[in-house]
């Protein structure tokens, strides 16, 4: 749906589609365009939907009315027709997901079923395809399975159970069994593609007769977005059940020394995808950038494990300093609301460094009396004589360890400062070298639109990731739409410079994981948008600079 003028659009809200039973839709993002003619300037804005039939027959998609300036604009109704999806097998390949064997007399059938059809994004449900048989196959070759690609999912294979005996609707059959977790990474409706097998028969005595493909049924998922309610403000995106710990490794230390705190987070849910916790601000202390390490398995079909954070922390000054508790918020599926996880506090006593001062020694001067007793001969005898043992040696002496203690101090101190430097340096040169390394992908983009649409869109939302991890010091990993808009929101940026942004990003991930028919058009639209975004973006940088 396409609303145009010649005016500047405030923030409108997508039309609300009234579909008939037959037909359902899905949400693909909205885009902006302003072109200028004739010394006018012509906007529009449009809404993508994807809409999907759920049985054959013609249906008529309603009146859409978009209310805008205190007027209603209203369209025309469509017809829409549903054609039957065809059940003719193509060679050599069976449809129905169950293969007698008259001969052998047996049975060979396939399934596939997920463990919930409406999680929230991010959730993990599981994905199970199963093998029943109840013969043998009398072939050197094995069956053969095919998965679907997980387009919209994250996806790791669980362990593969061995093969078991089971009866089913009072047939016994030997049963072979794959698992996969999947998470859900955007909210709308999503269709899991049948699984195949490819079965080698034989009609007699040992004589192979082809393939059979068995093929499971289709899956609908209906992805939920998470809650806007009682999402806190530093939620970044983690679904599951999770508890959070922290430990140094002492707390007692010197100014100038460091430790180091192992921060861990537990629990159930797509643990590869976890983002830091952040860590509150520590007067008088230096915090490094933590390494990462990760633990992962699986209880029952659930996937479980920890991240742990490993950052080291240097206190500049003495004092008895606290680390407040660190928070980390995440949605409970399970009770459909956000929670707050929070480390102990804890108080980390920082003592006085030694001033490394050099001691000083003392040495009496020895008042001597000399008189003549001879003209050739002349004694030296001191009234009284103290000595002083000098056999101590070097490495006994105060003075000596301070020498030593000295240079390593100073070279600690140089290595710490040139280290804050480089990183000061590092992410200063990251950022303003942003806005030129995301042109230059959109450059790239630009000369490979012949790959197609999936391609140059996944290519552009690399680059813009890239770009937003350059401009705000972060890992382009894991990002998304909706984080982008809250760094940006964070940043002081506009709305407007901000849902320009996000709506590349949305259009972005549309192609990606639900492919449509784009065009060289619409890619070369994608491109120009994501060019004004940065420009603006840049512009406003400064500003706020």
């Amino acid at each position: 749906m396409t609303i145009s003028g010649d005016t500047q659009f405030n923030r409108l809200q997508p039309p609300k589609l009234k579909l008939p039973p037959e037909l359902g839709a899905s949400y693909g993002g909205s885009s902006s365009q302003y072109n200028l003619s004739g010394g006018r300037i012509a906007v529009s804005m449009t809404w993508t939907y994807l809409l999907r039939g759920k049985k054959a027959g013609k249906f008529i998609l309603p009146r859409i009315q978009i209310p805008y300036g205190g007027k209603t604009y209203t369209t025309d109704p469509i017809t829409i027709e549903v054609l039957a999806r065809s059940q003719k097998p193509g060679p050599s390949e069976s449809r129905a997901n169950t293969f007698t064997d008259t001969f052998n007399g047996g049975v060979h059938k396939v399934e596939a079923f997920v463990d919930n059809t409406q999680p929230y994004v991010n959730e993990q449900i599981t994905y199970t395809f199963r093998y029943l048989y109840n013969t043998r196959i009398p072939s050197l070759d094995s069956p053969k399975y095919t998965l679907p690609a997980w387009t919209r999912f994250w996806e790791k294979t669980l362990d593969q159970k061995s093969n078991r005996r089971e009866v089913v609707d009072g047939t016994p059959y030997w049963v072979a069994e794959i698992r996969v977790a999947l998470f859900p990474i955007a909210a709308g409706k999503t269709r899991i593609e049948p699984a195949k097998l490819s079965l080698p028969t034989s009609v007699g005595f040992g004589r192979i007769d082809g393939l059979k493909v068995l093929v499971t049924d289709p899956i609908e998922i209906d992805v939920r977005p998470l809650p806007q309610s009682g999402k806190p403000a530093t939620f970044t995106g983690a679904v599951g059940q999770y508890q959070i710990s922290a430990q140094a490794d002492r707390l007692e230390l010197e100014a100038g020394d460091g430790l180091t705190l192992r921060v861990q987070i537990s629990g159930q849910g797509n643990i590869e995808t976890l983002t830091p916790p952040a860590i509150p601000a520590l007067p008088n202390m230096t915090v490094y950038d933590p390494k990462i390490t990760d633990a992962i398995g699986e209880v029952g079909s659930e996937i479980q494990g920890r991240r742990t954070y490993e950052y080291v922390i240097i206190p500049s000054k003495a004092g008895n300093w606290t680390i407040p508790a660190i928070a980390y918020p995440y949605f409970h599926p399970q009770t459909e609301s956000y929670q707050i996880a929070r480390t102990v506090p804890m108080t980390i006593n920082v003592m006085p460094n030694p001033n490394g001062a050099i001691g000083t020694t003392t040495t009496q001067t020895v008042q001597s009396d000399v008189r003549v007793l001879k003209q050739d001969i002349r004694y030296i005898k001191p009234d009284s004589l103290k000595l002083t043992d000098q056999s101590v040696y070097p490495h006994k002496r105060a003075s000596f360890w301070a020498l030593q203690i000295v240079p390593v101090i100073v070279v600690l101190a140089t290595w710490l400062y040139q280290q804050q430097r480089a990183k000061r340096d590092f992410t200063q040169l990251r950022r303003q070298q942003a806005a030129k390394k995301a042109l230059s992908a959109i450059e790239a983009v630009e000369k490979q639109i012949s790959r197609g649409p999936a391609a140059a869109f996944a290519a552009l939302a690399t680059g813009l990731y890239q770009y937003i991890g350059d401009i705000f010091d972060l890992s382009p990993t894991g990002l998304n739409p909706e984080l982008a808009r809250q760094q940006c929101e964070a940043a002081g940026l506009s709305e407007a410079v901000t849902t320009r942004l996000v709506e590349v990003l949305t259009q972005c991930d549309y192609v990606r994981f639900a492919p449509v028919a784009a065009n060289p058009t619409d890619t070369e639209n994608a491109l120009n948008r994501a060019k004004t975004a940065i420009y603006a973006i840049e512009k406003e940088r400064q500003n706020i600079d």
